[in-house]
C-alpha cells in the first residue's frame, strides 16, 4: 500500500481566498509546486501574498508539506507581530487626541 502524493501546489490554490481573480489555471499550473512558481514568477500575479507563500514553501520549506506547515506557522507570527504593532500604534494615537 502506498500513500497518495499530495499536492501542495493546488492545496495552496485552492485554499487561497480569491485564488479564482488570480492569473492561474489551476488544472495546468498547480500541477506540481515547481509549476506554479514558474507561473507566479514568468507573469504579473497581482497578488503578493499569494506569490510569497508559493516562494516560502519552496524556499524555506523545502516543498514538503511538513515543511509548508512550518513556514506558514512562521509567517502568521509574523504578520500577528505586526498588526499588533499597528494595533497598538493606533491606540497610543488615540489616546494622544
Amino acid at each position: 500500500m502506498t500513500k497518495k502524493e499530495i499536492n501542495i501546489a493546488r492545496i495552496i490554490y485552492d485554499a487561497y481566498p480569491h485564488a479564482d481573480l488570480l492569473p492561474i489555471d489551476p488544472e495546468q499550473d498547480c500541477g506540481s509546486l515547481q509549476t506554479l512558481l514558474a507561473k507566479v514568477n514568468s507573469k504579473s500575479i497581482g497578488d503578493g501574498l499569494f506569490k510569497f507563500m508559493v516562494v516560502e514553501i519552496i524556499e524555506g520549506g523545502e516543498s514538503t508539506l511538513n515543511g509548508a506547515i512550518r513556514v506558514m506557522e512562521q509567517a502568521r507570527e509574523d504578520v500577528e507581530a505586526v498588526l499588533q504593532a499597528l494595533h497598538s500604534a493606533s491606540v497610543n494615537q488615540d489616546n494622544m487626541i
